[in-house]
């Protein structure tokens, strides 16, 4: 009852809103474009990533993209072909299936960073303010943001916590009229 009340930890969301829309744009930018710019999507996930096998992914599509726009763009116009079905049908796989997988890495990468933060101790949630004065247990310290100094030049290390002077000053009324009550009691 007496002490430092540990607040409760905030959830964090998911995704920041910044992820989100980069999301979208990305998404909207292969579906909108049947396919033709999935390349892009495939570039953000191989620059994000950085792993051999992303990069193969996206040369790998953008050699995709090529050659259906080669098989459509030389064949006939009144009568496409099978052919021309096949790289048609080839764009709208290839638009889905890019989609699904920047959907399921970009979702994963977050997810893996965020863990990583949260084990290494890094605190993800901005720091809860204090409850209301009537609220407040007595003893009770506001959280404060563990101090990470830079560790290089003129790194100190974190103060000790200062007492507040309002509080002192609060306690000090309290306890003389605790005495002066007191006081009374025993003149009784």
């Amino acid at each position: 009852m007496h002490g430092h009340v540990p607040a409760p930890p905030q959830p964090r969301p998911a995704a920041t809103a910044l992820v989100v829309i980069v999301r979208v744009i990305f998404v909207s930018v292969t579906l909108l474009s049947i396919g033709i710019l999935s390349w892009v999507t495939m570039l953000r996930i191989a620059i994000m990533r950085r792993r051999p096998l992303d990069w193969a992914l996206f040369w790998g599509t953008c050699g995709l993209v090529v050659l259906t726009l080669v098989e459509i763009g030389t064949g006939p116009d009144d009568n496409p072909g099978t052919l021309g079905y096949i790289a048609l049908a080839a764009l709208f796989t290839l638009a889905a299936g890019v989609t699904t997988h920047y959907l399921v890495v970009d979702i994963g990468h977050y997810r893996a960073a965020s863990a990583a933060r949260a084990a290494s101790g890094v605190p993800t949630a901005a720091p809860l303010s204090a409850p209301p004065y009537g609220l407040r247990p007595y003893g009770y310290v506001p959280p404060q943001p563990p101090a990470y100094p830079h560790p290089g030049i003129g790194a100190q290390p974190p103060l000790p916590q200062q007492p507040h002077p309002q509080r002192i000053d609060r306690v000090r009324a309290e306890l003389d009229e605790l005495s002066e009550w007191l006081r009374k009691e025993q003149g009784r």
